[in-house]
């Protein structure tokens, strides 16, 4: 007959305390008596339970962390989530399998392998209950507490935390364990799937979360203000009892300080089913004037169109340097020895108006270029040879001049 499996035993002697385990759960303590003696020994036997002061006992602190963590207490809020420690701890596991790879020690890389899974999965699951307990102060504003200094200080509190959660995410996303972990299969799709995979997803929730923690001490810090302001009003009331607000309408000059407040913006509507309006309601009717309707309306007369008038022909204006171009060729045609297209652009600055020097002497070379060969003009380059570039020439200067016949 097989043995019975431990685990199965240590839950029946659970079972068996349950009522003392609670009692000292919830109470810190427990004082032993007759009736709890022998569940007491039973726990100090499978230490879960350890001394206390003035002959009381209390739960072991791994046993109480289990309760925390599985009841989902307040008291796992205050305590966290040490993923810290989790990352630090996972990232020895991984170096010491690989150390013991190396040196062949299989037995050593067996159990380094085991606890490697258990501490990916341990924080991932520490990873998940932050979460739990940042969206459950989000969701209740912080309820467990009453005033708004405690709000404020726990606020401050987990915004700490979560940055530094957000910070630990975010360097160990760009670590090189997934590498390391790359030569062996079952350990790497272990870490990708169970934390790598989900880093993305934890890091835009914390993000999320710090968010609105900003907002709330925002508001928090507006609360404070306007809170104080009332405490102030309270306490002169009880320090004056028999003060009395004042008609401040009646006060030609009021009081700096009414000035500072934030007048409300009131705005009412006449209530038409109200039976007390009736009156004034069909007194406003009467003053309407009745509508004529013998009058038409008047309506434009149709337009026409005119036959003879044709259609304009809208020519656009020309441009300046269009016009100086042809006011330069039809001179040059004129003289026997040519103009220089530098020299006519220095002497005629009001026809050239703004346009660069190279830019004339460019545009003159394209006109004879588009329509030098019917035209009745000829031109004469004065250049020199590139002294870099073998074949090309430097123009800088062009005259044009009429045509041999």
């Amino acid at each position: 007959m097989s043995a019975i499996d431990p685990v199965i035993l240590l839950l029946e002697k659970l079972h068996g305390s349950s009522a003392t385990i609670a009692a000292t759960y919830h109470n810190g303590s427990i004082q032993k008596t007759d009736e709890n003696a022998r569940d007491i020994a039973k726990l100090l036997q499978n230490r879960l339970l350890s001394p206390y002061i003035r002959e009381e006992y209390q739960l072991r602190a791994s046993f109480r962390q289990f309760l925390n963590a599985a009841l989902n207490t307040e008291r796992l809020f205050s305590i966290g989530a040490n993923v810290g420690e989790r990352f630090e701890r996972f990232a020895k596991l991984v170096d010491g399998y690989f150390v013991a790879f190396n040196e062949g020690r299989d037995a050593d890389c067996e159990r380094y392998e085991v606890e490697t899974r258990e501490a990916i999965s341990d924080i991932a699951d520490a990873i998940d209950d932050e979460l739990t307990v940042l969206q459950s102060h989000v969701a209740t504003k912080f309820a467990t507490v009453s005033t708004i200094a405690e709000k404020k200080k726990q606020n401050i509190h987990y915004q700490r935390r979560t940055q530094q959660l957000v910070d630990l995410l975010e360097s160990f996303h760009f670590s090189d364990i997934d590498s390391q972990l790359s030569c062996h299969e079952e350990l790497s799709l272990s870490f990708k799937s169970l934390l790598l995979d989900r880093i993305p997803a934890f890091r835009e929730s914390l993000w999320s979360i710090l968010e609105i923690l900003k907002q709330y001490l925002f508001e928090f810090r507006k609360i404070e203000e306007r809170a104080k302001r009332v405490r102030a009003f309270a306490l002169h009331l009880n320090r004056n009892l028999d003060w009395e607000p004042k008609d401040w309408d009646e006060v030609a000059v009021p009081q700096d300080w009414l000035s500072c407040a934030t007048p409300l913006e009131l705005r009412c509507y006449p209530d038409v089913d109200a039976p007390e309006g009736e009156e004034l309601l069909a007194e406003i009717a009467r003053t309407i004037p009745a509508y004529d309707a013998s009058k038409t309306r008047t309506t434009r007369p149709a337009g026409r169109i005119e036959e003879d008038s044709g259609n304009e022909e809208i020519k656009p204006p020309e441009s300046p340097i269009r016009k100086a171009v042809r006011i330069f060729f039809r001179k040059a045609m004129m003289s026997n020895e040519g103009i220089s297209a530098r020299k006519w652009w220095a002497a005629n600055p009001s026809i050239m108006g703004n346009i660069n020097e190279e830019i004339w002497l460019l545009r003159v070379l394209a006109e004879h270029d588009n329509k030098g060969k019917d035209s009745g003009w000829a031109i004469r380059l004065i250049s020199r040879p590139d002294p870099v570039f073998d074949g090309n020439i430097l123009i800088n200067d062009v005259t044009v001049l009429k045509r041999a016949a």
